[in-house]
């Protein structure tokens, strides 16, 4: 097996033989939860107000149409309402904010708001105090595995100042930004 290259200073994967089991579930949360991703609500209308979830796989998809990915629990009564309501939006949650990930993630949709600003943009929910938030028009919904891909036309996005939250190893992180040239810290 080839030596891996790996980046000055970093530590080595134990790397394993052909000969190793199959994937467990931990093993495959363990491996997944270095993959560093933004966190998100997802939110949408609902007939009785507002409705929205945590989620972290977002990604986006195209430039021409600007059009993202959501991948959502095939279950999720936030999967229901942007599938009655044929549009969503995306709020990337400040490191400020970062409380909103819980928040969004238990209790009623009533919970999930209360105490919460938004505004209606194109007759969708969205976040007062986002690092970013665009609204979709869905495009198309697949179902894969336990999970509903929502894939989305963005019709209106906005971006603020505020530094994202980042879910890495299992515990949200705040970005510091890196001088490439130093691997020092900048200071802002």
């Amino acid at each position: 097996m080839a030596e891996p290259t790996l980046v000055p200073g970093s530590p080595p994967l134990a790397l394993l033989d052909d000969a190793s089991p199959a994937v467990t579930a931990d093993g495959y949360r363990a491996a997944v939860s270095r993959l560093p991703t933004g966190v998100t609500v997802i939110t949408a209308s609902g007939p009785e107000g507002p409705v929205g979830c945590t989620a972290n796989a977002v990604m986006s998809l195209s430039l021409e149409p600007p059009s993202l990915l959501v991948s959502l629990g095939g279950r999720s009564a936030t999967l229901e309402r942007i599938r009655a309501a044929g549009s969503f939006a995306v709020n990337v949650l400040t490191w400020s904010d970062r409380a909103l990930t819980r928040k969004f993630a238990t209790g009623t949709a009533a919970e999930r708001f209360a105490g919460v600003g938004w505004d209606l943009m194109h007759q969708v929910p969205v976040l007062s105090r986002s690092a970013a938030a665009m609204v979709c028009e869905v495009h198309e919904l697949v179902p894969l595995f336990d999970h509903t891909l929502v894939v989305g036309t963005v019709t209106w996005a906005q971006a603020g100042e505020a530094d994202p939250a980042v879910y890495y190893g299992n515990e949200l992180r705040a970005l510091r930004p890196v001088d490439l040239a130093s691997g020092s810290e900048k200071r802002t």
